[in-house]
């Protein structure tokens, strides 16, 4: 009789702890809304690396946010900088050193974070690149003056169920769907025409029944899918249509698709995904912005 209430209070005590983790989850993506995401403070406290990070003010445009923010880096020094956020792309902030007298300030990362009720992808890439952030009264205006791009990564965690990745084993992993996702916005780009999408919901909606046609209702699959006399191979739990992937996918996604990988980076990454997908529209969304002080 002992050894089964041990049991059941053990049992007991593992549901509270992934209720605990969910509820903490849930609670951090709503707060990467803000202008320093309480999720960032938390993932820097989780590994020692926290900073003591500072709002100074805040200036608000058209979908987009500019934070001032005073911080102490990894030496224990004092630094400024701006962190920019977009509306539509809340899985993302851009850092920026602070901007001299003549307001010119230079890019230094992108932090990521997004995921799903089963985990999330979070890191930060190295960022190139300039802009100006000139100030009068309650008033300020963004331009950014060269082209911003992308670098190594430079941290990286991930968090699936009740695993945590650090270190090495999650920069490998993020590299490995890094290059997946890469691959794959190229290939739709081409299939797509470029198009447009007014959220991450609307992006969704067009592309898992394109990508993932045996997961949809009928009506909802591309009118050039066919399961008469196809073949088939079973991967994470489902039935993949071999010959709709030879039919529709270039030889390096086919192997991701028909393995369940390419459904997995759909369902864990989304965010990612939209956000890489959308990546010339994010920058065009910085380059000229008029803001006010709030």
């Amino acid at each position: 009789m002992r050894k089964v209430t041990g049991i059941l209070q053990k049992r007991e005590l593992f549901t509270v702890f992934k209720n605990i983790s969910c509820i903490f989850y849930c609670f951090s993506l709503l707060t990467v809304l803000g202008c320093v995401g309480l999720v960032e403070k938390a993932g820097r406290a989780a590994d020692g690396s926290a900073f003591v990070e500072k709002t100074i003010a805040r200036y608000r445009g058209n979908a987009i946010e500019v934070c001032e923010i005073r911080f102490k880096n990894h030496d224990k020094q004092i630094e400024q900088g701006l962190l920019i956020t977009l509306e539509e792309f809340p899985f993302l902030q851009f850092r920026t050193t602070a901007p001299d007298q003549n307001g010119l300030f230079f890019f230094t990362s992108l932090y990521y974070i997004g995921g799903t009720y089963s985990g999330w992808n979070e890191w930060t890439q190295e960022l190139a690149g300039s802009g100006s952030f000139r100030m009068s009264g309650n008033a300020a205006y963004l331009n950014i003056s060269s082209p911003i791009e992308t670098g190594a990564f430079i941290s990286a965690k991930i968090l699936h169920n009740d695993s945590k990745r650090t270190g090495e084993e999650a920069f490998v992993s993020i590299h490995a769907r890094s290059g997946r996702i890469t691959a794959l916005t190229e290939w739709m780009y081409t299939f797509s025409s470029n198009r447009r999408f007014s959220d991450i919901k609307a992006f969704e909606a067009y592309w898992k029944p394109v990508l993932f046609p045996e997961l949809v209702n009928a009506g909802r699959r591309p009118s050039t899918y066919v399961d008469t006399d196809a073949e088939w191979v079973q991967a994470e739990a489902v039935r993949w249509n071999t010959t709709y992937t030879q039919e529709l996918f270039p030889e390096e996604l086919r192997p991701v698709r028909d393995s369940g990988a390419l459904l997995r980076d759909f369902e864990e990454a989304l965010a990612w995904l939209y956000c890489v997908y959308e990546w010339q529209n994010i920058k065009a969304a910085l380059k000229e912005n008029n803001l006010i002080k709030q």
